[in-house]
This record gives structure tokens, sequence and C-alpha cells, in this order.
């Protein structure tokens, strides 16, 4: 479960990486639209190519969000959605705040470790979740 603080870091972090490992090897982007609860983070495919074919064949990843030298880490489990209400929810309102882009999926990420990955020798690598 994501604490308040950890959703706050994750809303205004100034910068977001996301990882896979897969069939097309390591492969990180960097992403900008995303929605935080405190079970899950969901990321929006507008171009995600080579991230979904590695989610597909093994659904272990990463997301790290950070501002400045202040950061976390989140390790995963995702999962790919392409159908049901929750897409086509999703589907009409990123239609509305992107409307020269086609929603492709949702990648669903369930958390199963937060980490610090702050520029602080006190703070780098401690568990948070």
């Amino acid at each position: 479960m994501l604490s308040v603080k950890i959703i706050d870091a994750i809303n205004k972090a100034e910068a977001k990486a996301f990882a896979t490992y897969g069939k097309r090897g390591i492969n990180v982007i960097p992403v900008s639209v995303v929605s935080v609860g405190p079970e899950s983070i969901i990321l929006y495919n507008f171009f995600m190519g080579k991230t979904i074919e590695n989610i597909l064949s093994d659904n272990l990843v990463s997301l790290s969000c950070w501002s400045g030298l202040t950061g976390v880490q989140i390790k995963g489990v995702a999962t790919y959605v392409t159908a049901g209400a929750v897409f086509e929810q999703a589907k009409v309102q990123m239609l509305e705040q992107f409307p020269t882009r086609v929603l492709k999926g949702l990648v669903t990420i369930t958390p199963s470790e937060v980490y610090d990955i702050s520029a602080d020798i006190t703070k780098a690598g401690n568990l948070l979740s």
C-alpha cells in the first residue's frame, strides 16, 4: 500500500522513468501521464512499443520518480489492460486531455516495494513500503 507521502512524491515528481526487462532486453522510458492510488499506479500507453512487449514476457517492473536529488523507486508487478470499463473511461479522459494522441492501453503497477533514491547517504536505499 502506498502512503500519502509516497503518492504525493510520485504526483509532484519533476521526472519519472519506467523500466522493464523482457524479450526486447532492458528498456527504460520517460513517462509523464500517471495516476496514483493507494493500491496501484496507472501509466497510459500512447507510445510504449518495446515496453509492452517486455511486460507481456516479464511483468516485474520499476518506476523511479524524482525532483532534484530526492525521489522514490517503486518495484512491482505490471498488468496490461486494453479493454473494459476502466480502459474505456481512460480513453475518454485522455482524448479530452490529449486530442492528438490515441490511448492504446493502460499499464497498472501493483507495488511490492518502495525505496528512497535520494542522494543522501542516510536515505538512499531505505525501504519505505
